[in-house]
């Protein structure tokens, strides 16, 4: 009550102070009146809506409207106008004072709007652009436009390459009659409809009366209805990932400023989409690779045609293909027939279909100068006549042939179809390159053991292709990564100009997601350095007290990203022991990101190091869901993944806990689990004791963190 009654108050005292100040002023310059009192009192009106309200800007008038005729309309013993004049004066004032009133509190309240929307912006910004799960986007977007804008109906239509039309991906409708209406039925091509428009246009567009605009395209059945409609594109980099609709029912009760917001949301959300599309695209190529690689070669128990089967599967997982067919060379003719054929587009049920093709009739792709080759059936007229006239039948628009190679043996190819114009990014051919090589090497590696199991030095020679694949693979994803994360770098700390704070968040989200996929590689490449022997360990005197700090310094920002907590207790004097420092820092990297994946809630880890009767031991231990008492024995087996259906969304190759055990072994060392379902494990490693290694530099302390 208090607070309301306090800014009439002050209002009142403005008012009593101008006027007797003004009435000073007139006695001081002998005047019988003040003709600029009216222009004072406007201003004073004004300024007291603009600081305090409207309710105490009217009181402010009406008390000046009672003392002005005093004050202003010359001197006299007591109130009243003494003219006509005088009186239209004053009458003239209060309307101006109330006009002033008005306009000031309008721009006071659109004021206070914008400074609530850019609020409301700053806080559901980071939200959006954190996530790389496309659905979490998209709930998170229709969210957060609810909290800028008071939508009746909210659509957001997302670009469909393969069926070229905008397909309806979330729809809310908040009251009638947009709930009784079935909008999925309604999808849009490019220049269909306002949100078609807006998406080949490239530009927002808001539409004042929708029920008057010829170009709305309603489900059929449904009146037009008298209502406001924005539609905004989300576009990046180019490339067009969608269109926000916001619908409101009566005319124009949309405003430009509603489009403003709507613009930066959707440029967001584009930016969003576009990262985790990315980042899906490295996690398939990676979850390929693996697949192919745990395709084991001596398993003579599978057929050819399943290992054919999964392999083009995995292709067409990759690059969403329309049609797929696998062709290797196949019998003792020397042909390369067609074992496997699939595709989103595939009729059901149909046989692989195709002529054996000669070695002459693929020279163009068994060149080991050409690593893929991309085609428009169309207008190349440099394909074979077979590759061609089958293209042309099935309506195909873009081809991709990808050879697949075991060294410099071309082993057969895969054709990939789409049947609609396709533009491919260099990264997507690199990655059906990656995934080609692996497969022919499994391919390779497989009959070549059927054939002839008994020669051990052309099994070596293979398992030697497998592992160099292995390490070119690593590298070929790890050079990309370097190169983002430099980017992202310079972009963190400002090298290329300041941020706003949405994109620092977005920025710092892709180096911790970078972060996770360069472990991936790292693991990727250690994995083929130990199986293949060539790269020896760098074995020196160190204090294991430094690669535990630092791994555990790495793993900090995912802990913290899930409000955990990670506690560091390590020995005051030194941990000596003779290793790799590299090596060991990757293998404890494994055991902390595990503790924070596998943790149904905040992660709980504590990290204990010190000396055991003679021995250098370090406990990491986590609060998580635990192991199985089955899975236990398997779970230093190479590509072994507890099936758990809590474990369903955690990404993993199973090669983590296989190279903590190699590590530690090529130490001299033991890695030991105990682990109960729903109390978490407990991974204890120990080491052997050499001479002292060298203290830590002054200023390095060790403890709780």
């Amino acid at each position: 009550m208090v607070r309301r009654v306090v800014p009439y108050a002050v209002a009142l005292a403005a008012v009593a102070a101008v006027a007797a100040a003004l009435g000073v002023a007139a006695w001081a310059m002998r005047l019988p009146r003040l003709d600029t009192f009216l222009l004072v009192f406007v201003l004073l009106a004004g300024t007291i809506a603009w600081r305090l309200g409207r309710g105490p800007a009217v009181a402010a008038t009406a008390a000046f409207a009672l003392v002005s005729d005093y004050f202003f309309i010359g001197p006299q013993p007591g109130s009243g106008s003494t003219s006509v004049s005088d009186t239209v004066a004053l009458i003239t004032g209060v309307l101006a004072a109330a006009a002033v009133i008005e306009f000031v509190h309008v721009a006071r309240h659109r004021q206070i709007l914008l400074e609530k929307r850019k609020d409301l912006l700053q806080d559901v910004s980071p939200r959006i652009i954190q996530s790389l799960d496309a659905d979490e986007i998209l709930n998170t977007v229709a969210e957060a436009t609810l909290r800028v804008i008071d939508y009746h109906h909210f659509r957001l239509y997302r670009w469909d390459e393969a069926a070229e039309r905008l397909v309806l991906a979330k729809s809310i409708a908040r009251t009638d009659p947009y709930s009784r209406i079935d909008w999925h039925t309604v999808t849009l091509a490019l220049g269909e409809g306002i949100t078609g428009v807006a998406a080949q246009s490239r530009r927002s567009i808001l539409v004042p009366d929708a029920s008057q605009d010829a170009r709305m395209v309603y489900p059929a059945g449904v009146v037009p209805i008298e209502e406001s409609v924005l539609s905004v594109p989300m576009v990046t980099q180019s490339r067009i990932f969608g269109v926000l609709t916001l619908a409101r029912l009566r005319a124009r009760s949309l405003s430009l400023e509603d489009l403003r917001v709507m613009e930066s949301i959707a440029a967001q959300t584009a930016l969003a989409l576009a990262n985790a599309e990315q980042y899906a695209e490295a996690e398939q190529t990676i979850r390929a690779l693996a697949m192919v690689e745990t395709l084991q070669p001596a398993d003579v128990t599978r057929p050819d045609a399943d290992i054919d089967r999964r392999i083009l599967q995995g292709f067409v997982d990759l690059s969403q293909a329309d049609l797929a067919t696998l062709r290797r060379l196949q019998g003792d003719d020397g042909c390369y027939h067609v074992v496997a054929a699939g595709g989103r587009a595939w009729p059901k049920n149909a046989l692989s279909t195709g002529e054996p093709l000669s070695a002459a009739q693929v020279a163009w792709l068994s060149d080991p100068k050409v690593t893929v080759y991309v085609a428009d059936p169309a207008t190349d007229h440099t394909l074979p006549d077979w590759a061609g006239r089958g293209a042309q039948l099935a309506g195909v628009k873009a081809a991709v042939f990808v050879p697949m190679r075991a060294g410099q043996r071309f082993v057969g190819f895969v054709g990939l179809q789409w049947r609609r114009p396709r533009w491919f990014r260099p990264e997507q051919l690199g990655r059906l390159q990656l995934l080609a090589g692996q497969a022919a090497i499994a391919l390779d590696t497989r009959h070549a053991l059927e054939r002839e199991r008994g020669r051990a030095e052309a099994l070596a020679e293979l398992e030697r292709a497998r592992r160099e694949f292995m390490q070119i693979a690593s590298h070929e994803l790890r050079t990309p990564l370097t190169v983002i994360r430099g980017y992202a770098s310079l972009l963190e700390e400002g090298s290329l100009g300041e941020m706003p704070a949405p994109a620092q968040q977005a920025i710092r989200t892709l180096m911790d997601k970078s972060s996770e996929m360069r472990a991936q590689v790292e693991r990727m490449l250690l994995l083929a350095r130990l199986e293949d022997g060539a790269a020896l360990p760098q074995m020196t005197p160190i204090d294991l007290r430094t690669v535990v700090t630092e791994a555990v310094d790495r793993v900090q920002p995912q802990v913290k990203l899930k409000e955990g907590r990670l506690q560091l207790e390590l020995a005051d004097a030194s941990l000596p022991v003779i290793g790799d420092p590299e090596r060991l820092g990757i293998a404890l990297d494994n055991l902390l990101q595990n503790a924070v994946k596998f943790s149904s809630g905040p992660p709980q880890i504590e990290v204990v190091g010190n000396r055991e009767n003679g021995r250098v031991r370090l406990v990491v231990r986590d609060h998580g869901i635990g192991i199985p008492d089955g899975a236990r024995r398997h779970l230093f087996e190479k590509f072994y993944r507890v099936h758990n259906p809590e474990l369903q969304n955690v990404a993993g190759t199973g090669i983590g806990l296989y190279l903590v055990r190699q590590v530690v072994e090529g130490h001299g060392g033991h890695v030991q689990v105990q682990s109960h379902l729903g109390e978490g494990s407990t991974f204890d490693i120990d080491l052997p004791v050499t001479a002292d290694a060298p203290s830590p530099p002054v200023g390095e302390g060790w403890g709780g963190g």
